[in-house]
């Protein structure tokens, strides 16, 4: 089993995956998560920078370190879409997916033909031509997962119809946005943004395909594995760093204070 396809096996297996939401374009860190243990990083390009090279470096160290990547693209429509797989992503996560036709664009562009229309490419995942191409594009089509963010009342609404698309193979709630979406912004612990995350859990369930979530503390994390989520991202890089800065910067001012 190639780093690729780690977190497809562990899903389609029942069990549980933990990843990182990655930021900061630095392969290192990916290497370090490796080391911490997790299945899978995820890559931020919607409200990020990070460019074609360094996607392709992050990728190239995902695969080095034994990890699957999945790579949030900024949304249904983009071409990275087909750049971020073809690089070697083992799938895409879509923001801000509002309706059935949202859903079905990030297919197209993500599967072959005929479900799609992602153009064919003979480099990493075929080897650079040296692998069996006429049978590369259906294998890619069932290993690649195509996740699809809830973020607003509207994709809320459509959940079930996204959830049933094929071609789409998880749907990820997106608490914070979708807390915005109905005017009570980061309240993601909100009564109503809670019950909204268990409806795409059990839209998730009722449709065979995986439920992804973002556990905003520790002790979200038993009620997020109860709805039925698999794929946690349990971390960020950013978060993690600042936090630990600040626990650092905190303790020897701390103890520098104290022999003053």
């Amino acid at each position: 089993m190639t780093a690729r396809l780690r977190l497809r096996a562990r899903l389609d297996g029942g069990r549980v995956a933990g990843g990182l939401f990655m930021s900061i374009p630095a392969p290192e860190i990916v290497e370090i998560a490796a080391v911490a243990g997790f299945d899978f990083v995820l890559i931020d390009l919607e409200h990020t920078l990070i460019d074609g090279a360094a996607l392709e470096h992050l990728l190239a160290a995902a695969d080095r370190a034994g990890l699957s990547a999945l790579v949030r693209v900024p949304d249904a429509g983009s071409e990275r879409i087909l750049q971020s797989l073809d690089a070697g992503a083992a799938g895409i996560v879509v923001p801000r997916v509002s309706s059935l036709a949202e859903a079905e664009q990030a297919v197209r562009r993500a599967r072959y033909a005929p479900r799609g229309i992602r153009g064919l490419n003979a480099g990493r995942l075929g080897r650079y031509g040296e692998s069996d191409l006429p049978a590369l594009a259906a294998r890619l089509d069932q290993e690649t997962l195509v996740v699809a963010m809830i973020e607003d009342e509207a994709g809320l609404g459509a959940a079930t119809e996204i959830a049933g698309l094929d071609g789409i193979g998880g749907l990820l709630f997106g608490a914070a946005d979708y807390s915005q979406s109905i005017g009570r912004p980061w309240q993601t612990s909100a009564p109503e943004v809670v019950a909204a995350g268990a409806a795409v859990a059990r839209t998730c369930r009722d449709a065979g395909i995986h439920c992804f979530a973002i556990p905003r503390a520790d002790e979200d994390l038993p009620r997020l594995l109860d709805e039925g989520a698999r794929g946690l991202i349990a971390a960020n890089d950013r978060g993690l760093l600042r936090r630990a800065l600040t626990a650092t910067d905190r303790t020897w001012r701390r103890i520098a204070g104290a022999q003053a």
